[in-house]
């Protein structure tokens, strides 16, 4: 092995109120990062901190040292998990002037869902009809512009938490009623059901605005098709025309890598339900043998500006002239 090409981090920030902890996805990256000459260490941003407004604001902590060197790179996988004090960090890395995949903005974005929709619908993409609500609901409101079922989202959720689907108009008014007695100030948003997608969606997950893998997953029961929570998935055959909208919404959402999860409407083709920063890989992996880690160390060999001729001669791959000494 040659010596390294860069180091970095994987932001990690265990959330015990996950289905499912992202384990997999991190093992996965550090396992990767030598074949292709990284030196990855995961980190909690937890253990980081900074300080403003003196000669060391270009400073950066761990656990009250000072980090030297500081990384090249950081990874962050932190998902529903990133805090307040999590993004603030992030921000600080990037201030450094080390490359984030993603960066802060779009972490933040991707963890708002309805930011997020707000904005593809913005810039034209389909999204499915959405309204945010408040206590007391306007439930004649809701039946005009939604109509029944609806489903009932959280602003901030993963793996399916935080989503129900309410069949009836008399449903939604229980649920509505609950959730005002225990949590007055709920931020809850209310969307179009698309029949066509009733236990079913797909999941295309892209790095560098470029599909690497695309599954159509399948509810074991219920209308949620999360592959966490037991669901079923096979490879989805995708075209040009899919990577080209791909690439599009990418650009829109300002993200390096995204899982993006897309519904089926029989009227337009697809809609995009909603985008993750940090998305999980184990599922696309498995149903499509695509190596999702390599896609990313791939990647940013080009956001670091790393040549092949460069890798080659640091990895000891092949001896090109260029890597001899001169005699």
């Amino acid at each position: 092995m040659g010596k390294k090409i860069a180091s970095g981090w994987i932001l990690y920030r265990p959330d015990k109120g996950l289905v499912k902890q992202e384990i997999y996805e991190v093992n996965r990256l550090m396992e990767t990062a030598p074949r292709y000459g990284y030196e990855v260490e995961v980190v909690n941003p937890d253990e980081l901190s900074f300080v403003i407004g003196d000669k060391n604001s270009g400073a950066l902590y761990r656990h009250g040292e000072l980090v030297d060197p500081l990384p090249d790179f950081a990874i962050p996988r932190m998902g529903s998990a990133t805090s307040y004090f999590a993004l603030a960090v992030l921000r600080h890395i990037e201030k450094l002037g080390i490359y984030t995949l993603n960066s802060s903005k779009a972490v933040a974005l991707a963890q708002d869902k309805l930011r997020h929709l707000q904005v593809m619908a913005d810039a034209g993409l389909p999204v499915p009809k959405t309204i945010l609500v408040q206590f007391p609901v306007n439930i004649d409101h809701i039946e005009r512009e939604i109509g029944f079922p609806t489903v009932v989202k959280t602003r901030i959720g993963t793996q399916g938490s935080g989503v129900h689907l309410c069949e009836t108009r008399q449903a939604l008014h229980d649920l509505l009623q609950f959730v005002e007695a225990n949590n007055p100030d709920a931020e809850l948003f209310l969307q179009q059901f698309l029949p066509e997608s009733r236990g079913r969606d797909v999941r295309v997950l892209s790095v560098g605005g470029l599909i690497v893998g695309a599954m159509e997953r399948k509810a074991a029961e219920g209308f949620k098709s999360n592959y966490s929570q037991g669901g079923s998935a096979v490879p989805f055959e995708y075209g040009p025309k899919n990577e080209l909208s791909v690439a599009n919404t990418m650009a829109v959402l300002g993200m390096d890598m995204a899982g993006l999860d897309y519904l089926y409407d029989d009227e337009i083709g697809f809609r995009i339900l909603e985008v993750n920063s940090s998305p999980g890989f184990e599922g696309l992996e498995n149903t499509c043998g695509v190596d999702v880690a390599a896609a990313v160390f791939r990647f940013l060999d080009v956001k670091l500006h790393i040549s092949n001729k460069h890798k080659a001669c640091l990895m000891g791959w092949d001896k090109p002239a260029e890597c001899m000494p001169e005699k």
